[in-house]
């Protein structure tokens, strides 16, 4: 039975070993624009060849647009009382960031962010979360076909230092799959 236990542990913490050690010994350039362009290089190099003739490559317009409208889409314009003015349920607005994210990332937001209540939908008077900044430099690199990672080191007066890493996923056109931020 010892052995046992002993071949399991082995079996899996072996792996994830090596795999930290890789990860921890990966060449990183000191500076974020030199990492910037490395990673933007890097991505246009796996796209070329694990993109699909049908489906476009995701552009750095495109990450900023879909960062963008998703904020734009959370910050819902309110009365006096913070009742939302344009929709009247959670439904609506989930609808609403159909065309920009994954409805699995977008439910926590609009659970946190939104109270909907017998005469309409309200928002919660309160700070937005920490954010990409179309301005700062960040990271793009292609993990398979349909799924990049997007990876920004940002400081803001508000939120302090933070990173915020997205996944994008394409399902007929790009949107916010997941978003990470530490």
């Amino acid at each position: 039975m010892r052995k046992l236990v002993q071949m399991t542990l082995i079996t899996i913490v072996t792996p994830v070993l090596i795999l930290c050690s890789i990860l921890m010994t990966e060449d990183k350039p000191a500076d974020p624009v030199t990492a910037s362009a490395k990673s933007h290089q890097i991505l246009n190099k796996q796209q070329t060849s694990k993109t699909s003739p049908q489906q476009p490559e995701l552009k750095e317009e495109k990450v900023k647009e879909l960062t963008q409208a998703f904020m734009n889409t959370l910050v819902q314009d309110a009365d006096e009382s913070y009742r939302v003015k344009n929709m009247d349920s959670k439904a609506e607005l989930l609808s609403a960031f159909e065309s920009v994210a994954v409805e699995e990332m977008v439910e926590p937001y609009v659970s946190f962010y939104f109270e909907e209540k017998p005469d309409g939908l309200y928002i919660l008077p309160t700070e937005t979360p920490p954010w990409f900044i179309a301005e700062n430099p960040y990271d793009m690199v292609q993990l398979d076909n349909d799924l990049v990672k997007v990876k920004q080191q940002n400081e803001t007066a508000l939120h302090g230092a933070y990173t915020i890493e997205f996944e994008f996923v394409y399902d007929k056109q790009w949107k916010i799959g997941n978003v990470t931020i530490s």
